[in-house]
């Protein structure tokens, strides 16, 4: 015995349209999730920021001092160091070739 499949009563659905707009409420869904994602990232981040960083309204007004530390005078010190190290590094040389 054959079994024949008849269609009763079917009902066209026209595959553009509705692709169509389920394209445009899953964009529309993606760019909601995307809108409160950077929103709440914008939060996390300003937040550990102000945590972290400490700057002030008027820090820009604020007149800057003289530094603490003198860069050629470390320098200075640095290269006197350097010298020292290096004619005692030459003098045991020395010694250990004799």
């Amino acid at each position: 015995m054959e079994e024949k499949n008849e269609i009763k009563d079917a009902v066209i659905i026209d595959e553009k349209k509705s692709s169509s707009s389920k394209r445009k409420i899953d964009f529309r869904f993606e760019l909601a999730l995307f809108l409160i994602l950077g929103f709440l990232l914008g939060v996390v981040i300003k937040t550990e920021a102000s945590k972290r960083i400490t700057i002030g309204f008027n820090d820009g007004s604020v007149p800057s001092l003289r530094q603490a530390y003198d860069f050629k005078e470390i320098s200075e010190e640095l290269e006197k160091k350097a010298n020292s190290t290096q004619q005692s590094a030459q003098e045991n040389s020395e010694e250990n070739n004799q």
